[in-house]
This record gives C-alpha cells, structure tokens and sequence, in this order.
C-alpha cells in the first residue's frame, strides 16, 4: 500500500466528515469511527509484515521470546488505548477518554510487572546481593 492511497482515504474521510456533520451531526462520531477503521484495516498488511521481521530477527538472535511478546502487547494496548481514547474525545467525551488512558496503563503495568520483577531477580543474582 502506498502513502498516497493512505492520504486519499484519509481526506476523503475527513471532507465526508464535516458534510455529514454539517447535515446530520448524529451520524458524525459514527462516519468519524467507520472512516478510523476503514484506515486501519488497510495498515493490517503492513502491521502483520513489520510483526513478521521483527519475530524473524527475535529468533535468529536467539533472544527471549517472552520479552518480546511482553513489548509487543504493551505496544498494542497503547496504541489501541490511544485510539479508543482520541475516539471518545472526538465524540466530546474526554471523561470517558481519560478512563480510556488510565485504563490502558494499569493493563500495561499488570503486563510488564511479572518481566520487571524477572529482571530484578537476574540482576540480585548477577550481583550476588541475597
């Protein structure tokens, strides 16, 4: 996919927009969330073929997949926590917005804290503090 079909999906999906918010502002946030997931659809390609490189590379360096799986998720869910959360302020809720991002960073906290915690063990037992 090139960056052009990108731009020309995107602009058409904003000038749609602010017609049917001009017309019938009910049906805006709905046009707003349609045109948000017509974009990220066509980004899955790239997404899943980025995914597949850097998995290629985790393994052949011979690195821990767990941490990787770890970083990988906690990128999802901030990236989704945005979305939901620019979604909600673009619907005039930034109430709900700020749950949203609070929301995202307990989970990303509850994900990363088993692998911070191996971490420290390793670094107790490299420095032989116990």
């Amino acid at each position: 996919m090139s960056i052009f079909k990108l731009l020309a999906v995107t602009l058409i999906s904003v000038v749609l927009t602010v017609v049917v918010k001009t017309y019938r502002p009910e049906m805006a946030v709905q046009t707003s969330i349609a045109a948000g997931a017509t974009v990220l659809l066509m980004l899955v390609g790239q997404i899943t073929g980025v995914l597949n490189m850097i998995t290629d590379a985790v393994r052949s360096y011979g690195l821990n997949e767990e941490y990787f799986t770890v970083a990988l998720k906690t990128a999802g869910i901030a990236y989704l926590a945005q979305l939901a959360s620019q979604t909600c302020m673009d619907a005039g809720e930034s109430a709900l917005a700020a749950k949203v991002e609070l929301g995202g960073r307990i989970m990303i906290l509850a994900l990363a804290a088993p692998v911070a915690f191996k971490i420290l063990d390793l670094a107790i037992e490299a420095f032989q503090i116990r």
